[in-house]
This record gives C-alpha cells, sequence and structure tokens, in this order.
C-alpha cells in the first residue's frame, strides 16, 4: 500500500485550477467531491437566501456560498454548505484566497453520500478552529440538529424554530420555512 500524502495548504493552493474544483482538505488529505443534487442546491439556497437577508438587513456580517472554503488549520480546509461570519471578524476572515479561519456559523446538510461519524468530524474541526455554531440539516427527516461549541445541542424539529441568538441577534425562522418547497 502506498503511504497517504499530506498536503498543507499552501500545497493546495498551489495546484492548478484549484478555485475550480470542490475540494477540502482533512488534516492534510486531499477530498474532492462531486455537485450537490438538486435538492441539496435548493436548500442551501434556501438557508443562504435566509441568512444573507437578515444578516444584510441588520448589518451583521457576511453570509458565504457552499463552495467557499475556509482555512481551519495549515492541513485542514472545510466549505460549509453555508457560513456566517459576524461583522467583527469579516476583515480577520477575508483573504484573496481561501477564508482566513472558521466561520462562526457552519451549516452542513446531510447527503446520502455522508456518515454520521464524518459530520462529527467536521464539527470538531470547526470548534477546534473557532466557530460557535453547526446546524447539520437532515432533509429526509426535516430536522436540524443545532450545536454550540459551549456544549448546547438541540434537535429541532418541523414545529419548531431556528435562531443563533448570540450570531444573529432577533434571527428566527420556523423549520417548516426551511424545508418549504
Amino acid at each position: 500500500m502506498a503511504p497517504k500524502t499530506s498536503l498543507t495548504m499552501d500545497d493546495l493552493e498551489r495546484m492548478p485550477d484549484v478555485y475550480h474544483r470542490n475540494v477540502e482538505l482533512d488534516e492534510g488529505e486531499l477530498l474532492e467531491t462531486a455537485p450537490a443534487s438538486e435538492d441539496h442546491g435548493n436548500l442551501e439556497t434556501e438557508i443562504a437566501f435566509l441568512l444573507k437577508q437578515f444578516a444584510k438587513q441588520h448589518d451583521l456580517g457576511r453570509v458565504y456560498a457552499g463552495d467557499t472554503g475556509f482555512r481551519l488549520s495549515d492541513g485542514t480546509l472545510r466549505s460549509p454548505d453555508v457560513a456566517f461570519v459576524r461583522k467583527a471578524r469579516v476583515e480577520q476572515v477575508r483573504s484573496t484566497g481561501f477564508g482566513n479561519g472558521a466561520p462562526d456559523l457552519a451549516v452542513e446538510i446531510f447527503s446520502p453520500s455522508d456518515s454520521v461519524a464524518q459530520l462529527m468530524r467536521k464539527v470538531k474541526q470547526y470548534f477546534a478552529a473557532g466557530t460557535h455554531t453547526v446546524w447539520i440539516v437532515y432533509p429526509e427527516r426535516r430536522e436540524i440538529h443545532a450545536l454550540e461549541a459551549s456544549g448546547a445541542d438541540r434537535i429541532l424539529t418541523i414545529e419548531d424554530q431556528i435562531d443563533a441568538p448570540e450570531l444573529l441577534p432577533g434571527f428566527a425562522t420556523p423549520i417548516a420555512a426551511v424545508f418549504a418547497e
């Protein structure tokens, strides 16, 4: 068996067309993913729209689409399906390449190709890099699992509302609106 190659962010950024590919770096291991399904893309856009509209209206920060990479460490680059960075941190994260540091809110939409172990690995990486909140969206169950670095953990169903009071004060939207067709 060939030895595993460990890449750094510098290695990744020197790759041709790296900004035109769906890639992540998981502690030195290059991961390349297929484009999202139609349902996944629609849900991603709906969440990004809800967050963007609120954040822009209240001048709270920036919302990023799922193809935006964030450097969590020298060997880890993650691209959450949707991300939010508070206004106070936007300049720190802004870069001509991948974002410098973790988003404050990372949203991951569970896909059939995902495993719970993979998602939990990402969650740990986000929190280790400074992310405050991670939402894991389960389309089949129409649920959102809201996790916070503090240890708070909520499973929200179609009857509940999603919020992030410390990051997006005043934002609350019904889970039903997130999954609306």
